[in-house]
């Protein structure tokens, strides 16, 4: 029982930690490409890194919600589901405003939640 706090410890640093970097190296590049004539093709480049970053750390963490399941290790599956549900929050995002469900109470959610994640991070 002592290992569960540390693992839950280790799986939100493995789940934040790349995103911290990911989010310092987009603000140094985006000021770099500021001083440069020709723009290039940074915001491509950092959306790239987010969608590979985003999609290893999703079959990571299914893969160790499964792991977790068969050894019956709750306090770990209930981090993993809360990792994952952080990681999926944009496709529901997406979803609801492609698809027109603002009024459904299941699009209103990940709706608000992810828009104020975006307003946060504009500040």
């Amino acid at each position: 029982m002592t290992k569960y706090p540390w693992s839950i410890i280790i799986r939100l640093i493995a789940f934040f930690a790349p995103l911290f970097l990911l989010h310092w190296y987009a603000k140094n590049a985006f000021a770099y490409a500021k001083t440069q004539e020709h723009h290039g093709d940074t915001g491509l480049g950092i959306a790239i890194l987010l969608g590979l970053t985003s999609l290893v750390m999703l079959v990571g963490f299914f893969v160790d919600i499964v792991i977790q399941i068969r050894r019956k290790r709750m306090l770990n599956v209930l981090a993993d589901v809360f990792i994952l549900s952080l990681l999926l929050m944009p496709f529901g995002w997406f979803a609801c405003n492609w698809y027109g469900g603002h009024d459904t109470s299941i699009c209103a959610v990940p709706v608000d939640l992810f828009s104020r994640f975006l307003d946060w991070l504009n500040q």
